[in-house]
C-alpha cells in the first residue's frame, strides 16, 4: 500500500488519539495496545518529541522501533530509555499513578458516563464473553489525570447505557458522582470509534458527539448506539489524517503495516 492511500480504521484511530497528545506529558498504556502504541509513537515524531510513555505491564520507557511490537515484548528492553522490572512496576501503578497525564484504552463496552468494562458481557457468573480482566484499569481509570478509550467497534454491544460489570471509573452517574465516591477529577476526555469522535458534556457529563467521519451521518451514530448521544447543533466532519501524518505513521512508526492488517 502507498502512503498516499486512504487510512485504515486502526491508522485514523491512531492519528485521532496523537493529535491531542502534548510535549512533555506522561502516558502509561497497556499489553494489547497497537493503536494506543502508535499512536505514542507518532506523537513523538510530530508535535511532542518530548512524550514519555511506559509500558504498563513490561515497565519500558520509550522503546525506539520503527513498527509495533507488544508493549510487554522483552525485544523493547534494548532500546528504551529505562526499565522496572514487574513488580516495581505493579507498585508504581497502584501508589504513583497520579504521575500520569493520562492512560490510552480499550473495552469491551463503554457507557454515556465514559465507565469502561474490560471483565465480562452478560452476567458475570456466565458470561456471554470474557475479556482480559481489570489489570490495572481500576487505578488508570480511576486515578490518571485523564483518559482515552478507543473502540475498533462502534456497535449497540460495545456503546451501551450501563457497562456489565463497571471496573473502569468514568464519569461514574454523571455530574459531580465521581468526585461524590471519592474519586480526583479526570475520568474519560475522548471516546474515538471507526464512526465518530465522543467527548463528553462539562455539566452533565454525559457522552457527546464532537465529530462524525466522512461518510458517516448522524443517523447511523445513533442507530449503532445503545443510548443517547448528547448532540449540539450540527457536528463537525472529522479531520482525516494528513499526508505527512500518514506518511510518518507508515514509514517511522508501523513500517510492517500492522494497523492496515489487524485494523482494516
Amino acid at each position: 500500500m502507498q502512503p498516499g492511500e486512504s487510512p485504515s480504521t486502526g491508522e485514523l484511530l491512531a492519528v485521532l488519539l496523537a493529535r491531542d497528545m502534548a510535549d512533555g506529558e506522561k502516558v502509561i498504556i497497556g499489553t494489547n495496545s497497537d493503536i494506543q502504541l502508535a499512536a505514542c509513537n507518532l506523537a513523538r515524531h510530530m508535535q511532542a518529541p518530548r512524550l514519555w510513555w511506559i509500558s504498563g505491564p513490561g515497565g519500558m520507557v520509550n522503546p525506539v522501533r520503527d513498527h509495533l511490537l507488544s508493549t510487554a515484548d522483552f525485544e523493547n528492553i534494548e532500546s528504551s530509555e529505562a526499565w522496572m522490572d514487574l513488580p516495581n512496576m505493579i507498585d508504581f501503578i497502584d501508589w504513583k499513578i497520579h504521575f500520569f497525564d493520562f492512560a490510552i484504552l480499550s473495552a469491551l463496552q463503554v457507557d454515556r458516563f465514559g465507565n469502561i468494562n474490560t471483565v465480562a458481557v452478560g452476567d458475570p457468573a456466565r458470561p456471554k464473553v470474557r475479556g482480559p480482566g481489570t489489570v490495572g484499569i481500576s487505578a488508570l481509570c480511576g486515578l490518571a489525570k485523564r483518559f482515552y478509550v478507543a473502540l475498533t467497534r462502534h456497535d449497540k454491544s460495545a456503546f451501551v447505557p450501563r457497562v456489565d460489570f463497571l471496573c473502569g471509573p468514568g464519569h461514574m452517574e454523571g455530574g459531580d458522582s465521581r468526585e461524590r465516591a471519592g474519586l480526583p477529577p479526570g475520568g474519560p476526555k475522548l471516546v474515538v470509534s471507526p464512526l465518530g469522535v465522543f467527548d463528553f458534556e462539562p455539566v452533565s457529563k454525559a457522552m457527546r458527539v464532537r465529530s462524525v467521519h466522512p461518510g458517516v451521518t448522524l443517523d447511523q451514530v445513533h442507530a449503532a448506539t445503545g443510548f443517547e448521544l448528547l448532540v449540539e447543533g450540527e457536528p463537525p466532519v472529522t479531520p482525516m489524517p494528513t499526508a505527512e501524518e500518514l506518511h510518518l505513521l507508515r514509514t517511522r512508526v508501523d513500517t510492517r503495516a500492522t494497523l492496515r492488517r489487524k485494523f482494516p
